[in-house]
This record gives structure tokens, sequence and C-alpha cells, in this order.
């Protein structure tokens, strides 16, 4: 919980404030969701995503799109995490490179992360009129927040 909230400050206090080169913005906030324990149920799922949504939402003024983006994520996390978690391990594990192994885990977290960029500057642009610039938004805050989340986990990895 402390972690979430955590991200979220961030998130809100500063990632909201970097728009690289004038386009989009790196978003930190999905690894709220890719992080959920295994076993989790899609309706705890659900609420964290609506809620870590609905809380980036207030403060950045998107008008439910990290609600409508977030949810996704969180109703595709647990059988996704099901189908990609190693069989031998216990039953209420996180995902993260140690357990789940460097390979799989950044394929997990770069298909989660795709669909929620999809989702979130898609309703964002709401306009195919300048699908160029949505284009861009959205692979130069892929790779910026693909390389946040990499920088996280190695960073919640070492706290324990």
């Amino acid at each position: 919980m402390a972690w979430a909230l955590l991200i979220l400050l961030f998130q809100v206090l500063v990632l909201d404030q970097v728009h690289p080169w004038g386009y989009g913005a790196p978003l930190l906030c999905p690894i709220i969701i890719i992080t959920l324990p295994f076993g989790t149920s899609r309706s705890v799922a659900l609420l964290w995503g609506f809620g870590t949504g609905f809380i980036a939402d207030i403060f950045a003024g998107t008008s439910g799109i990290s609600s409508a983006a977030l949810t996704l994520i969180a109703f595709i996390q647990p059988p996704l995490l099901e189908l990609m978690a190693p069989r031998d391990t216990e039953e209420a594990f996180r995902p993260s490179f140690a357990v789940m192994g460097r390979w799989k885990y950044l394929w997990f977290i770069s298909q989660l992360l795709l669909i929620h960029h999809l989702v979130y500057f898609a309703l964002e642009g709401f306009s195919y009129f300048y699908i160029k610039d949505i284009a861009i938004s959205m692979g130069i805050s892929y790779v910026a927040s693909l390389l946040l989340i990499l920088l996280a986990e190695h960073v919640r990895k070492d706290e324990k």
C-alpha cells in the first residue's frame, strides 16, 4: 500500500509535469497493477485498477482516461500472469525479475504496458485526425514508462 501511494505521488507531482520533446508523459502508475500478487481475484484487481486510475485522473485532470486504461490492464493482468507464471512457485508471489526470470517478466510488463498505452492515448487523442502526434506521444511515453518501470523494479528489488 505504501509503495502504491509513493508511486502515485511521484506520478502526480513529478512525472505529470515531464513531457519529453513536447510529447506524452512517462506513466509509472501501471506498475501498481502489473505487480499485483499472483492469485489476486479479478474483482480486487479491478478495484485496484479503477482506484489507482481515479486518483491519477483527479490530480492530472484526465477525465477518466487513466481509470479506463488501468481498469483494462487490471482485468487482463490475472489471467496473463497465470499463463506466464512459473509452475513451481508459491501461490501468492508478486511478479518480478527474481520469480519470473528476466525475459519472461520483461515480456509480461511490455504487453500490459503496451495495452495500457494504446487505450490511454487513443482515449486522450479521441480523434484520428492527429494520428501521427498520437503515435509519437504513445511511442515516447511507452519507452520512457518502460524504462522507469524497470528502474523502479530494481529499486524495489534492492529494498527487499
